[in-house]
Order: structure tokens, then C-alpha cells, then sequence
């Protein structure tokens, strides 16, 4: 059984910013979009395997607004865990993520569209926000001494030495270096591995730690999953023809930013209403058909297993 569709009316807010922040009074009761919400119901996902017949998320709040040169969705649903770690592969993240048909007037299957009738999905992705997408480059994505904080690094204990290989990284720290990362990259410095264990003046790797290159291949192939570099925001800009075809864009055009705060998750989405981007959905007209899907890493909640709406109506 799918809920009925609801209507979104965006704000139109002439030429005032439109705040990414989903904590700014701009999308509080006090600010313009007061009263301007909508109460979604989630639906579970029972369109293919696996199924999900009971997604913790049952609702989400709505709301909406435009100005002359972007649009943006705010979200907010409850959730009692907040879960934006996912280093081991025991934890799930906290997701959410909204659909549009990139063809104009069209209205795609709301499973993730269908061949030759493509969506455009912004998916905001917690463990991103935490990382500081857009904004603190690979230095800032997890791993595994962000979980375990008493882990040996570099002396003592389990230790892994990195090996020498062709992938240099550009900038690393060596014993007799000073200067910052950036500063060190535009030097041209670089380095190539552990070389000979046995010859080393100390047990310490000063090219180990967090996201080590050499062990990352999917960064050397410019894998956005792996390298935060090429993410804009905690918003991933992807496109769909229906199940598992989900791939990420060339572009990544959205903005986003999500808080959780008293056992809930507020997150916005902006993105300019109109784009050079083929791919991309274009908010020209008055409406655009949105479909919502949310997931609760707590309920171990991933890909399909998911609380999802048909297609609702944005009007802008």
C-alpha cells in the first residue's frame, strides 16, 4: 500500500539567500517558512528483493523554498540515534535523499526510474556531514583509529608498514620536512613508501595514518566514494534508470548540510533551479514531481532496505 501524495509549496523568497544551514531561523517557526510544512508519510519498500517491510522512519517534515536562482528541500524526521560513523562493516549511516525526473513533464516509475526514463537523486549521506564534505578534503573522512582510539599507530602492537608502489602522494610528511601539506605539495615532495624496514633510523611511519593512499585504490581511480576531494557537500548528485543503476555524476551540483539535534535529523538540499548539466532535473515551469527515501543505520537500514514515498508534488 502506497500513502497518498502530498503537495510541497516552495516559498518563493524573490532575491533573499536561502540558508543551507537546516538550523538557521530562516526554516525555524519564526522565521518566513513558518507554518510551511508538510507531514510526509514514509512508506516501506516492497518493490523488489530485499524487501523492507518495516523502516523505522514513518514520517518526515517538508519543507520548501525558492528564490531567483536556486531551490531548496528541508527534511526533518525523528531518528534516536545518530549514526555517521561507518568504518567497520558492522555499522550502517543515517541517508536521505530525494528524486526528480530529468526529462521535463515526464513522470518516471518512482522505483528509481526505469531505461530510458532517467531521475536525477540527491542523496545526503550523515558519515559525509561529519567528514566536512566540500570542505576538509580527505583529511577529514574516518577510519579505523577514529573508532578505535586506542589503536597502535606506528610503534608497538599490530602495525602494517606501508609498502613501497607507484602510487605517490603528493605532500606526505617525512621526519626532516617542515612547512604545511599545501605548501609541501607545491614543492613537488612526495613519497614512495616504506623502502627497506631495516634501514629505518625509527619504527614510526611518518607516511601512515588516516586514509593512506597506497592502501586507498579507489582514490587512484577518482572514486568519489573514496576521494572526499571530489565531493561539493554531504550531498551526493547521482542518476538512475531504474534499480541498481544508481552512478554518480560527473557534476556534483548540490549543496546540503544536516544537524541532528533532540533525537531528530534536519538536512537541506539547494541547488540552482537551472543547470548546463543534461543530466541534472531543471525546475523550469511551476512543479516537479519529488519522491523522498530515508534510511536508519540503527535499523541497519542500506540500498533498498529503506522508508520511501511514491512521487509527491513540489510546486515552485
Amino acid at each position: 500500500m502506497v500513502s497518498s501524495a502530498a503537495t510541497i509549496e516552495a516559498l518563493n523568497v524573490g532575491k533573499r539567500a536561502i540558508p543551507v544551514d537546516p538550523t538557521d531561523p530562516f526554516w525555524s517557526n519564526y522565521g518566513p517558512t513558518k507554518g510551511r510544512h508538510v507531514v510526509v508519510d514514509m512508506d516501506p519498500q516492497m518493490i523488489t528483493n530485499p524487501m523492507w517491510p518495516n523502516p523505522a522512519t514513518k514520517w518526515v517534515n517538508v519543507k520548501a523554498a525558492r528564490n531567483d536562482k536556486e531551490i531548496a528541500v528541508r527534511l526533518q524526521w525523528s531518528d534516536g540515534v545518530r549514526d555517521d560513523i561507518m568504518v567497520r562493516s558492522q555499522q550502517y549511516k543515517d541517508q536521505a535523499a530525494l528524486m526528480f525526473p530529468v526529462k521535463a513533464g515526464s513522470e518516471p516509475p518512482f522505483t528509481m526510474g526505469s531505461e530510458g526514463e532517467r531521475v536525477n537523486i540527491w542523496q545526503w549521506k550523515a558519515t559525509w556531514d561529519k567528514e566536512g564534505a566540500g570542505r576538509a578534503g580527505n583529511e577529514g573522512m574516518q577510519d579505523m583509529e577514529d573508532h578505535y582510539s586506542n589503536m597502535a599507530m606506528g610503534s608497538a602492537g599490530y602495525y602494517m608498514y606501508e609498502p613501497d608502489g607507484n602510487l605517490l602522494l603528493k605532500g606526505a610528511l617525512k621526519p626532516d620536512m617542515t612547512g604545511s601539506k599545501d605548501e609541501r605539495g607545491k614543492s613537488g615532495v612526495h613519497t614512495g613508501g616504506a623502502g627497506e624496514i631495516a634501514t629505518r633510523s625509527t619504527f614510526v611511519d611518518f607516511g601512515m595514518g588516516k586514509n593512506e593512499g597506497v592502501y586507498n585504490p579507489g582514490r587512484a581511480t577518482h572514486n568519489i566514494l573514496s576521494d572526499a576531494t571530489m565531493r561539493r557537500s554531504p550531498v551526493e548528485d547521482l542518476n538512475a534508470e531504474g534499480f541498481s543503476t544508481l552512478t554518480t555524476q560527473a557534476n556534483q551540483d548540490v549543496d546540503g548540510k544536516g544537524n541532528w539535534s533532540n533525537d531528530r535529523w534536519a538536512v537541506v538540499f539547494k541547488r540552482a533551479l537551472k543547470t548546463d548539466d543534461a543530466n541534472d532535473a531543471q525546475f523550469t515551469g511551476n512543479s516537479m514531481p519529488m519522491a523522498i527515501a530515508i534510511w536508519n543505520g540503527s535499523n541497519k537500514e542500506r540500498n533498498g532496505q529503506k522508508a520511501i514515498t511514491a512521487w509527491n508534488t513540489l510546486k515552485y
